[in-house]
């Protein structure tokens, strides 16, 4: 009897802590309601996810696992967590819970959305684009390690504190090729966020980074970290505006560091302060005045010579790979559909004058002034460096308005000035110009912007990414949403030349062989001036080679093969291969089986990039008539 009794109290204490301890457990949780949109792994894969990865067995096991990765992970840290298919996801569900993770799409939500959402990697231009946020498509191809972080952060140290394991690392050599890199050390301290996995022979998926030039230009955004990534050190990896996080980094949480984990928890807590407190203001603008700087920069002989050696090189190196490949070929290796493209394309070793260098960078203009003298184009540029306003989103110039005020554009001190103006009937068609100019207001009378100014004066912030703007802070007024931008197609190549909005225009045509059932295809792109697509790009670089397309009437099959125009090494890109200006591409095909009237479909797939930004991928079509 004794036995038994103290089996039972056994029994009951063994329990009893069990009990305790799954108390304990659940007490840890944080109490948030958590909304998890990705990929359920039971639903056939569609064509297009936006996870991104140089490999594609990367792509379909992240579609496998993330799902139930996520629940795992949320669910140990929360007390109540949903999972949904992006395909049946509605914002509505959003305000239902405290916070959406937003990791797979395509997704639209309305202007005046303002539930707390983290958008994961791609997401966060995805989403942000379309409504003007900051979070633009600057690159994807963010990798492993955060930089540039703001310790005192939030994210970082509550309700946890996150002690991070800082190491410094050589600075990614993309981060020099530019005006910032002056100023840049060779060695920075670096966070892991996704973890190594030596046993991977494949790289994952890849991460985004949006610009961080006026990314902290407005009371409702912060840039918290950068990260390793192709641009430059500017670039943010983790920001928020509004009630939306930008979580640039691609890890799912069993690729995350233990550190990252505990960070990324913390974001979750941190967004929900920003429930219903809406974004203030669109980006409209991509060149602030640090491309003033960069001007700067780039208007140098030293830097055009040393252009010019790196090209040379480059084309060493491009005949040597092509060798690589042939010997490789010879041996009876498969080399890939890509590497056959590019053993056949051509090398040039033609570059332009310095005279067309310089009217590029700086314009025609300032070349008809003052030619090569490039002392004189950069004291232009710095005593005028206050007055420099946009002609558009992509250019500036100089406000002369302003300039014989000779009061700043980013002080309120111009705004002022123009009131006084107003005030005593001076000047006031120049007065009124500067001040619609710089504010978003259209006030008729002089006591109108007096009255304006005394009321919002404390409350005033300067914007060059709304477009070089005064604005009011309404941040604590909820319903003050930002309009949406226009969505522009990606899929229709209808220009007529490149702009800086559409830096590629694709066209076209069939022409008639002097082979009877023979026709050659022919795609051309005209590429803006300092912009790039990929003719080659080495194994595991994130940037998208050119691909062109071609769709066949009915059940025809193109065999034949594509050749190209010769594309030019990348400065700054080690084995990299681009094409500048335009760049073509032919075929042969057999036309015997096709009746008139039929269509062929041809295109490219392609990434344009400049030196300071690169577009997201797109696919351009043209059709042409069988005649």
């Amino acid at each position: 009897m004794k036995k038994i009794t103290a089996l039972l109290l056994l029994f009951v204490a063994t329990h009893t802590f069990a009990f305790s301890k799954a108390r304990v457990v659940a007490a840890d949780k944080i109490p948030l309601k958590v909304l998890y949109v990705g990929y359920n792994p039971e639903k056939p894969m569609p064509a297009n996810v936006v996870y991104y990865s140089t490999t594609v067995p990367a792509i379909e096991r992240a579609y496998k696992t993330r799902m139930a990765d996520f629940k795992a992970f949320l669910e140990a840290r929360f007390t109540q967590v949903e999972l949904i298919d992006v395909r049946d996801y509605n914002p509505a569900m959003s305000d239902k819970v405290d916070v959406t993770i937003m990791d797979a799409g395509p997704v639209k939500l309305p202007a005046d959305f303002s539930r707390p959402m983290i958008l994961m990697h791609a997401m966060a231009p995805n989403v942000g684009l379309p409504i003007g946020l900051k979070f633009d498509w600057y690159c994807q191809c963010l990798e492993d390690d955060a930089l540039n972080i703001n310790l005192k952060h939030e994210i970082f140290n509550s309700p946890k504190k996150v002690n991070l394991t800082l190491v410094n690392r050589p600075t990614p050599g993309s981060f020099f090729n530019g005006f910032q890199g002056a100023k840049t050390p060779g060695q920075m301290p670096m966070w892991k966020v996704i973890k190594a996995d030596p046993s991977s022979k494949e790289q994952y998926i890849i991460g985004m980074v949006a610009h961080g030039e006026g990314f902290n230009d407005s009371p409702d955004a912060e840039a918290i970290s950068g990260g390793v990534c192709l641009k430059n050190a500017e670039a943010v990896a983790l920001g928020r505006q509004g009630n939306y996080f930008m979580w640039g980094f691609s890890a799912s949480p069993d690729h995350m560091t233990d550190e990252a984990k505990d960070v990324f928890v913390n974001t979750v807590c941190y967004i929900k302060k920003y429930d219903h407190m809406l974004p203030i203001m669109k980006k409209v603008q991509i060149s602030t005045r640090d491309w003033i700087d960069e001007t700067i920069y780039r208007t140098d002989k030293a830097l055009y010579e040393k252009a010019i050696v790196s090209r040379r090189e480059g084309n060493a190196r491009l005949l040597k790979m092509q060798q690589d490949l042939k010997d490789r070929k010879a041996k009876g290796e498969d080399i890939g559909r890509g590497n056959e493209m590019f053993l056949k394309m051509p090398v040039t070793n033609e570059v332009e004058s310095f005279e067309s260098y310089l009217q590029f960078w700086g314009g025609k203009d300032m070349f008809a002034k003052f030619g090569t003298d490039t002392k004189a184009h950069h004291k232009y540029y710095k005593d005028n460096y206050e007055y420099y306003y946009p002609v558009d989103g992509y250019s500036l110039q100089v406000d002369t308005d302003a300039q014989k005020l000779g009061v700043s554009n980013r002080k309120v001190a111009i705004l002022e000035k123009c009131i006084q103006l107003l005030e005593k009937n001076d000047n006031t068609e120049v007065a009124q110009r500067l001040l619609e100019r710089y504010t978003t207001e259209k006030f008729t009378t002089a006591a109108e912007w007096r009255n304006w100014l005394t009321k919002n004066k404390a409350n005033l912030f300067y914007t060059e990414a709304g477009g070089f703007k005064f604005m009011v802070n309404t941040y604590q007024n909820k319903t003050a949403a930002i309009k949406p931008a226009v969505a522009k197609s990606n899929n229709v190549a209808n220009a007529e030349v490149p702009t800086p909005a559409d830096p590629v225009i694709v066209t076209a045509k069939l022409t008639n062989e002097n082979q009877a059932g023979k026709m050659k295809v022919e795609i051309d792109a005209s590429i803006l001036k300092g912009w790039h697509i990929y003719a080659y790009v080495p194994e595991g670089s994130p940037f998208i080679l050119t691909e062109p397309i071609l769709e066949l009437p009915g059940d025809v099959k193109n065999t034949a093969e594509w050749q190209s125009s010769a594309g030019i090494p990348f400065t700054g890109g080690e084995g990299m291969f681009v094409w500048e200006d335009k760049a073509s591409f032919k075929t042969e095909i057999n036309t015997s089986a096709f009746k008139t009237g039929e269509v062929i479909k041809c295109g490219l797939y392609y990434q344009v990039c400049d030196n300071n930004k690169c577009f997201p991928p797109k696919r351009k079509i043209v059709e042409l008539p069988v005649l």
